[in-house]
């Protein structure tokens, strides 16, 4: 198998691909997204979305019935 190579820089190898949470983060502190990216020279190779489902633990709209 090949080694992946930058297209920016030359670097070669599976190690020098690293990704970062983003610095954006929800109410709960969590990233919003990962960005993975050459460690030589920081070429950016995607980005991607974080999907986190759960429960609903905000706040609810409570509207009273029309009557």
């Amino acid at each position: 198998m090949a080694d992946p190579k930058c297209p920016d820089c030359g670097v070669t190898g599976i190690d020098q691909i690293v990704a970062s949470d983003s610095s954006e983060r929800s109410r709960d502190g969590k990233a919003w997204f990962n960005v993975a990216y050459c460690n030589a020279c920081g070429h950016v190779y995607g980005v991607f979305a974080k999907h986190m489902f759960g429960g609903r633990s905000g706040p609810q709209l409570v509207v009273k019935e029309r009557g």
